[in-house]
């Protein structure tokens, strides 16, 4: 089908929440800010982020369902936490493009990974031999496959035709999206981003999550971000956090084969970032249960 050209072209006539580039700029820096307050992030929230940020602070996950409802957005900001926050912030404006029980589009699935790649990929961010700001890594864990949602919504034919290739040619997903649209799902979603001007360590993460050696600046954004993909993919956050002592030996591995893939990131103390990866996906795991609801169906390509 055509080329990167052709969908930028496209992605300049989407309008996806036009204020969102300069919401989350703005909320993001809020976020990052020791001195800012609930108050603060409260008042750059656009009704739709306020509503989903309420009804989430009224799950039983944060224990509020037993207790009087949460009605003031700075308490439930208080009870949802920063990071929390920062996730439904930036994923608010793209899973709204998928609608209802699509067999074709995995939305549960889409969200666990989500949610997992960006806690992983701040900790990651956190052993880059070079300077990295690890809530910028943090953004492009959490958006690195927005592209997909980009090609289901707006490519609905091209969205078919990869599909039938790793259906019936079992291709990988990244060739079979290079096969037919020319480029695959990072390049799409870092057209976007750039499109938005959000910064360029983001935009690079998302872009190379999947050929981290080919990004010229950004390096380590860029290789944190892919091994936050790779790990996310090990994980299975309904079996995999029974105990630490299993997750450890289960995963210890990986650690060693990251130090030794790449010199931008060197995980010098494989306990200690498992400990703290362990203990950042517990707590993902109840946001993905309240946010991710039961849609089971669908690829998740």
């Amino acid at each position: 089908m055509g080329n990167q050209d052709y969908i930028v072209k496209k992605l300049r006539q989407i309008e996806i929440l036009p204020t969102f580039p300069k919401i989350v700029s703005e909320i993001l820096a809020l976020i990052s800010d020791p001195m800012s307050s609930a108050s603060d992030l409260a008042r750059h929230m656009d009704p739709s982020m306020a509503g989903e940020v309420l009804r989430i602070a009224n799950t039983a996950y944060f224990g509020t369902r037993s207790f009087r409802s949460i009605t003031t957005m700075e308490r439930a900001i208080a009870v949802i936490g920063y990071e929390h926050l920062g996730y439904i912030v930036l994923q608010m404006p793209f899973l709204g493009m998928i609608q209802g029980a699509d067999t074709t589009f995995n939305k549960k699935l889409f969200i666990t990974h989500a949610i997992v790649c960006g806690s992983l990929a701040k900790l990651i961010g956190a052993y880059a031999t070079a300077a990295v700001d690890q809530n910028e890594v943090y953004v492009s864990g959490i958006l690195h496959d927005i592209g997909r949602i980009i090609m289901y919504r707006y490519f609905k034919k091209e969205w078919q035709e990869v599909l039938a290739l790793i259906k019936e040619e079992h291709m990988p997903a990244v060739e079979a999206e290079r096969a037919v649209y020319s480029v695959d799902h990072g390049q799409v979603g870092a057209s976007l981003l750039e499109l938005w001007n959000l910064p360029s360590a983001i935009v690079d993460g998302v872009r190379y999550h999947h050929l981290p050696e080919a990004a010229q600046q950004n390096r380590e954004s860029a290789f944190a971000t892919h091994l936050a993909n790779q790990f996310a993919k090990r994980i299975d956050i309904y079996t995999d956090l029974e105990n630490f002592d299993d997750f450890a030996a289960r995963h210890r591995e990986f650690c060693q084969a990251a130090s030794e893939s790449t010199d931008a990131v060197i995980i010098h103390d494989e306990i200690k970032f498992l400990s703290s990866a362990y203990d950042s996906l517990k707590s993902a795991k109840g946001l993905i249960e309240v946010t991710a609801g039961d849609d089971d169906t669908g690829s998740g390509c």
